[in-house]
């Protein structure tokens, strides 16, 4: 009853004019706001990049209201990023592009785990398109990059001319974290390496965490993963549990880690960071 009644208190809208061209609709529940992580969805000219979740949705048809959009473009298809899609696409008679569109309804999204049903609400279903290289806002070109390890559907989008990156939820912490049972660590690295050579000017993330100066903020990020991912395979190597590596790997150990599995019922955890490294170690 508390999580259902955060998830649907508190709902706000906040939209953004971030420079000509490109506008952020920030959303934000009592539950984001309990966990420091707001929701960002971007219009770039005619295009709209992520949707939103379920419980805002009177608030983003509004916040469309009167806009042309000629495509939707989602980062990946989890229900806070791809919430509204439908509805949005139907409202505005336009495609919904996701990268491996067969795989919407894999990792945990039907059916939805109760936390995430609870915080978000459920997304309505749509029929994707698939990712194109590019994309066309109406002004400018978004390059397409795949950049899988969160999920397989995962795609950021780069604007070489102003140098914007758009990377959903490929970086939300800025070291190695807790992530979900489906996620590939090793994937996820490689997916941090190939757009950080992108070389960007500006970093928009799904969650919040946005830069003007992305490289060191992705190097960054990249080490403390490449260090994590080293030392639970070396760790492993040397004959250590699962839990020895847990409390070596991160600072809080298991005490740090209780939060997340109480939360999720254990889907998220720094746990699943240590057993993904192990079952997709190559």
């Amino acid at each position: 009853m508390i999580l259902s009644s955060l998830g649907r208190r508190g709902l706000g809208l906040e939209r953004r004019d971030l420079a000509p061209g490109l506008t952020e609709l920030r959303m934000t529940s009592a539950a984001s706001a309990r966990l420091g992580v707001p929701i960002c969805a971007y219009v770039v000219d005619e295009l709209l990049i992520d949707t939103g979740f379920a419980h805002v949705r009177p608030l983003v048809l509004e916040a469309l209201e009167g806009r042309t959009l000629r495509a939707i473009a989602l980062t990946h298809q989890h229900e806070d990023h791809a919430g509204n899609a439908g509805p949005v696409a139907a409202r505005h008679a336009c495609p919904v592009h996701l990268r491996q569109p067969q795989e919407r309804w894999s990792e945990g999204v039907r059916p939805l785990p109760r936390y995430r049903r609870l915080f978000y609400g459920h997304p309505d279903d749509y029929q994707p398109e698939d990712m194109p290289a590019e994309l066309d806002t109406g002004a400018r070109t978004l390059i397409c990059v795949p950049t899988p390890g969160h999920s397989g559907t995962h795609t950021a989008f780069f604007e070489p001319e102003q140098g914007w990156l758009f990377t959903g939820d490929l970086l939300v912490s800025r070291g190695a974290s807790a992530v979900m049972r489906h996620e590939d660590p090793f994937a996820h690295l490689s997916s941090l390496r190939r757009v950080e050579a992108l070389g960007a000017r500006r970093m928009l993330t799904g969650h919040g965490l946005d830069s003007d100066d992305p490289g060191p903020l992705l190097r960054n990020k990249i080490a403390r993963v490449e260090a994590a991912i080293e030392a639970v395979t070396s760790l492993h190597d040397q004959g250590q549990t699962e839990r020895a590596i847990l409390r070596r790997v991160f600072r809080t150990g298991t005490r740090g880690d209780l939060g997340h599995v109480l939360l999720t019922e254990g889907e998220f955890s720094r746990a699943n960071f240590v057993r993904a490294v192990l079952a997709h170690r190559p």
